[in-house]
């Protein structure tokens, strides 16, 4: 079982050295979609027995991401992009990313949509947040 999780730990790593280096000048970095597929696919492979082409399936799916994310990184928020896409903390993977971003864009919406508390004993704890989403306290009263 150590051998297994080493070698998890050695693919992780070396998917992420694989995206060390972001694109200068603010666009989309680029990632050895292929190699981090192989990665991944021979990690999840140490520890369960894989059953169908993990590795096309893994390609295709970091291809769409990455055709997405190429297709709207300019809408993108900068603030989004950097805390999106860092390869020391998050799996380096265009489908990763465009689900951060995705999901960013989404919760900003929910949070411009959703009225806040008419007084102070409404619902606790109560979260005080900008018109873009961010959020500036929160009481938990």
């Amino acid at each position: 079982m150590i051998t297994k999780s080493k070698f998890f730990v050695g693919a992780v790593i070396i998917l992420t050295a694989g995206s060390a280096a972001l694109a200068k000048g603010g666009g989309l970095p680029k990632l050895d979609i292929e190699r981090a597929c192989h990665a991944s696919e021979q990690a999840v492979a140490a520890v369960i027995t894989v059953t169908s082409d993990m590795f096309s399936a893994c390609v295709s799916d970091e291809k769409e991401a990455q055709d997405q994310l190429d297709k709207n990184w300019a809408t993108y928020p900068a603030v989004d992009k950097t805390r999106c896409i860092q390869p020391k903390e998050y799996m380096p993977g265009y489908v990763e990313w465009l689900t951060c971003l995705e999901m960013d864009r989404d919760v900003k919406v929910m949070r411009k949509e959703q009225p806040g508390p008419t007084s102070s004993t409404d619902k606790c704890p109560v979260v005080r947040y900008l018109q873009d989403g961010t959020i500036v306290s929160v009481n938990a009263c």
